[in-house]
């Protein structure tokens, strides 16, 4: 009878070793802060269950769990990555940034693969923030921070794992420097969580260069700005007529260009403001940028992938 009870009480006490340690790797060891649980995911927008997670993680640090939410979104977002880098992304967006001081433009291109998520505002705060930081070629800018904890190249997977979408930072620009002017347009665009965040289909950027541009900033940024809205809708390819090759036509030279705005020629325009100005205004750079422009999109069997998500045989 004793052996029994031994035997008895043997078998509870390894029971409930087993079930401490069950617990104890499922991370429910201490109780998690409520009001730290609210503010956490108020911060961050995680699910109940991972919100906890980071908390037991972090033994209810909040600074702590924030940054382990972020690393374990971008782990997350790598795996998923990996998952769809071979899926085309024929959709997106672009989004323009012209800094406070009106000397330099920035534009960043940034896939998807359909316009569901091309329209989500998380998608438009992201190319947004990129546009924002944009430097050189789109893979120096994937090195560049994002914001205090992570690169953009981390901003652009922890997407993919949160939206489930391949997506690919396809092209960046800049203009304009010291001595110019720039300015910026997007068409029709999609605003992101905030007014100052937005993209759209089209995106354009002209810097134009003038001596007086400290006396006459306001003026010239106005025109740079209409420059933009017009390489937006006229698409030309060169500047001026000096640099186009033999075989194009003029249409495609921004000088030669009726302005969108009316005044005669671009070049007449840029004349006029001159002397307007009291010194020469000439157009020191642009770019234009259409989304997926170029990128061959398959064509795709609405039926077929209906079977194929639903497990039915052909």
């Amino acid at each position: 009878m004793n052996m029994q009870r031994l035997w008895s009480s043997t078998l509870a006490r390894t029971a409930a070793s087993a079930s401490a340690a069950a617990v104890g790797r499922r991370g429910y060891a201490f109780k998690v802060d409520i009001k730290a649980l609210k503010q956490l995911r108020e911060q961050t927008g995680a699910g109940l269950s991972k919100a906890k997670e980071a908390l037991q993680h972090t033994n209810n640090d909040l600074p702590a769990a924030q940054q382990w939410i972020e690393r374990d979104a971008v782990a997350a977002g790598a795996k998923r990555a990996a998952k769809v880098a071979g899926r085309v992304a024929g959709d997106g967006a672009v989004s323009v940034h012209v800094t406070e001081d009106h000397t330099v433009g920035r534009m960043a291109e940034l896939l998807c693969e359909t316009d569901f998520v091309a329209r989500n505002s998380g998608f438009i705060d992201l190319v947004s923030a990129i546009a924002r930081v944009a430097s050189g070629s789109a893979e120096r800018t994937r090195e560049l921070p994002l914001d205090a904890q992570r690169t953009v190249g981390d901003g652009v997977k922890e997407a993919i794992g949160r939206l489930g979408e391949n997506m690919v930072l396809r092209r960046v620009a800049q203009v304009g420097g010291p001595g110019c002017i720039a300015g910026g347009y997007v068409h029709m665009p999609v605003r992101g969580s905030s007014s100052d965040m937005a993209a759209g289909r089209i995106g354009a950027l002209v810097a134009v260069r003038c001596a007086a541009a400290a006396e006459h900033h306001a003026a010239l940024a106005q025109l740079a700005r209409r420059l933009a809205q017009h390489v937006a809708g006229y698409a030309p390819r060169y500047a001026t007529l000096a640099e186009r090759p033999g075989d194009c036509p003029e249409e495609l030279v921004l000088e030669a260009q009726q302005f969108l705005f009316g005044g005669g020629s671009v070049a007449q325009v840029l004349d006029k403001v001159g002397r307007a100005v009291g010194a020469p205004v000439s157009v020191d750079g642009f770019v234009r940028f259409e989304r997926a422009e170029g990128v061959e999109k398959p064509e795709s069997d609405f039926a077929e992938e209906v079977r194929q998500a639903a497990g039915l045989p052909k």
